[in-house]
């Protein structure tokens, strides 16, 4: 059986979430300030239907040890973005580093 990961899904704040909808992206959820995003993070890492899991660098911060834990499976793939505060300041990932978390194998870019 062969499983066909195709939906792109994002988890963050509830501003961010509502520039995503109005952006096109179908399936898009938010939670409220203070909460954590713990439980909708790992329900989304264990489906088996999600490609590519969209959050703000807010809840990654919040949840880092289960993201790190995500990222050494090669689905989903996560990518950060900034919240409404914007970029927060912090070491970068080149895209190099970026593809080798995800797809385990080093490219020259």
């Amino acid at each position: 059986m062969s499983v066909q990961r195709t939906k792109i899904v994002t988890l963050t704040d509830e501003i961010t979430a509502l520039g995503l909808k109005l952006a096109g992206i179908g399936e898009v959820s938010s939670i409220k300030d203070g909460e954590t995003g713990t439980a909708e993070l790992t329900a989304y890492a264990n489906d088996p239907d999600i490609a590519v899991l969209i959050i703000t660098e807010d809840i990654g911060d919040k949840n880092r040890v289960i993201i790190n834990r995500i990222t050494q499976k090669p689905w989903p793939v996560i990518v950060e973005i900034p919240g409404p505060d914007g970029k927060k300041v912090r070491e970068s990932s080149t895209l190099k580093e970026l593809v080798k978390r995800a797809l385990g194998i080093e490219m020259e870019i």
